[in-house]
């Protein structure tokens, strides 16, 4: 079984990380999220989950809403919550907005 952090990865989460050549549904994208918010994550990892994320929210909302059910809006306001560099975001966002368009 794979961790939370390959799930995201093979998703499309902008870490450099292989990917595993999974494919994963958007619910298991969010089981990942839940899961990988959970454990804390901070620095490079709180980055590019918060753009992966948003990437999410913003440009696939019924997905992102019908994966996360509840807890879409807590989820959305971490990771609004960390972003931090604007350049840095930017970019995570940019990859894992090309990453997800292939997943989702």
């Amino acid at each position: 079984m794979l961790g939370p952090w390959q799930i995201l990865r093979d998703g499309g989460l902008p870490l450099a990380l292989p990917r595993s050549g999974a494919r994963p549904s958007a619910r298991e994208l969010a089981d990942a999220a839940r899961a990988a918010i959970a454990s804390g994550p901070s620095a490079r990892d709180a980055d590019a989950l918060a753009a992966f994320l948003l990437a999410w929210e913003h440009h696939w909302p019924s997905s992102f809403h019908a994966a996360l059910d509840r807890d879409a809006v807590t989820i959305a306001q971490w990771a609004r919550a960390h972003t931090g560099d604007e350049n840095r975001y930017l970019k995570l966002r940019r990859i894992a907005l090309e990453n997800l368009s292939t997943v989702l």
